[in-house]
């Protein structure tokens, strides 16, 4: 049976979409490498091809000639994509793998990966059906139990019993086999269920027992990822304190990019709950810039819903416009291709549109004149001192200790503490500057956190110039004056 056969009008005009493909250089770029490991890992524990023919290397995908072997690699990055909720790269991947694998053992393992794809978009019966022809397709006991799991999982937020009963069949076998890595995950999956069903003690128990597991087995992010469960159902219960001291705890830990974003937007809720919107826009910040920078489109939605949504609270209306704005820009391109709006998608998308119902005459903000707006009648000396003081008390924020500052910056200790003394830096007592009064500005600034010194320098003062040039109709004479620099310093910096 072929894999269009078995879904519905709607999902197979979406896979067969002109255009809906994308390069494979695009599908491997950026994606998050623990969890790429953590799937290709099931296909070697299910010895659907052996850890002899390595897949770990991203860059060789391009390179396997083997259609199988390359089937299995991209079903691994359409994994790794559904989970972050890129969907349109994870369908692309996924197709790729379909149309060139061979083994009946691999397909079927793309069928189970695709499933969970489906099963997000909220397409449980096409879910089910693709598993079901993956059950029949199999002859590997291992992927068998894994497709069982799946199956469970279809069901559990429709009918919790029935997810609960199979659930408990697949770990009831993987205890029989001794096969801890994946009773600890079933665990997890049955704690989140309780939490759904407010069955808070059961919940407890069963990340209790996933933890006890990933700690005896070393098993480092899989215990970051249960203690992120464990502060979640604190939060179910209302009990703020004790959920923000563990994602505080675990924002000390050296997490993925996804674990980091996920604990971000957790704490950021917990703000956002009690009233505290400029702290709800910190940690929404922060995270975004991870949403964005790993295509992380499950989450970045969020980001920008709670960012409008906190800055309207604080009746920051041009903010607000901004972030619902970027966000439904993004939303845009999934609503062009036909890819059905759910979850922060769709909230995002009714808030914005009653939002701008409701502030209709409100003048549209130009970001980029309130960014830079603090600059005018400013010498470049004087711009340049608010602006490596407000960049370098937010990297003050995040680090330890100057080693670590250094090496996010890219720059030697002595740099550092050249200008430490030259702006009056002191870790612990964060001197704020007259930028502060300008929330665009601090956004801006936070965006640029990523970069090393060097690149935050460059955008900045690239951002800038193309501001000051407009303003003054193009006079660099002029602009050099003001500045109290000289016309090559200002031709030099406005080159096209």
């Amino acid at each position: 049976m072929k894999m269009t056969n078995l879904l519905s009008h709607e999902v197979n005009q979406f896979i067969l979409l002109p255009g809906s493909l994308v390069s494979e250089s695009e599908i491997t770029s950026d994606v998050l490498i623990d969890y790429y490991m953590e799937v290709l890992n099931d296909i070697y524990d299910c010895n659907v091809i052996s850890p002899d023919k390595s897949l770990e290397k991203l860059e060789l995908i391009k390179t396997i000639f083997d259609p199988d072997l390359k089937a299995a690699a991209m079903a691994s990055l359409g994994g790794v994509h559904t989970f972050v909720g890129n969907y349109v790269k994870a369908f692309s991947s996924f197709q790729r793998a379909i149309s060139i694998c061979k083994n009946p053992e691999i397909k079927a393992f793309v069928y189970s990966e695709m499933s969970m794809l489906l099963r997000k978009l909220g397409y449980k019966k096409e879910a089910l059906s693709i598993l079901k022809v993956a059950l029949n397709t199999t002859r590997n006991e291992l992927l068998m139990w894994r497709i069982k799991t799946q199956i469970g999982l279809c069901h559990k937020y429709t009918d919790s019993n029935i997810s609960i009963e199979i659930l408990n069949e697949s770990l009831r076998y993987y205890e029989s086999t001794g096969n801890v890595v994946r009773i600890a995950r079933i665990k997890r999956h049955l704690g989140s269920i309780y939490i759904h069903l407010r069955d808070f003690k059961n919940a407890n128990r069963c990340f209790n027992e996933a933890l006890n597991i990933a700690v005896d087995q070393s098993l480092i992010n899989y215990q970051y990822d249960v203690m992120n469960d464990k502060a979640w159902m604190w939060i179910q219960q209302k009990n703020y304190e004790k959920a923000k001291s563990l994602y505080m705890e675990l924002l000390q830990k050296n997490l993925s990019s996804y674990q980091m974003s996920l604990a971000l937007e957790n704490m950021g809720y917990i703000d956002y709950k009690s009233g505290n919107y400029h702290q709800a826009v910190k940690q929404y910040s922060q995270s975004l810039q991870l949403t964005t920078r790993y295509e992380m489109r499950d989450l970045v939605f969020e980001d920008y819903y709670y960012l409008g949504s906190s800055y309207e609270k604080l009746i920051e209306i041009g903010m607000a416009d901004h972030f619902y704005s970027q966000g439904y820009i993004e939303l845009q391109k999934e609503i062009d291709i036909g890819l059905r709006i759910i979850g922060f998608r769709k909230k995002l998308l009714y808030t914005y549109i009653e939002f701008l119902r409701m502030n209709q005459r409100i003048p549209h903000v130009d970001v980029k004149e309130k960014v830079f707006e603090f600059a005018m009648n400013k010498t470049l000396k004087e711009i340049r001192e608010i602006f490596h003081k407000s960049l370098l008390n937010l990297h003050l924020e995040r680090t330890r200790n100057a080693p670590e500052l250094c090496k996010k910056l890219n720059i030697d200790t002595r740099t550092y503490f050249i200008y430490q003394k030259r702006l009056g830096l002191k870790r612990g007592a964060v001197q704020r500057t007259s930028s502060d009064v300008n929330p665009y500005f601090n956004e801006y600034v936070e965006s640029l956190i990523p970069l090393t010194w060097r690149e935050g320098n460059r955008k900045f003062e690239n951002d800038l110039f193309s501001y000051l040039l407009a303003k003054y109709q193009n006079n660099k004479k002029k602009l050099a004056e003001v500045l109290g620099v000289s016309y090559g310093q200002v031709a030099q910096k406005t080159m096209s």
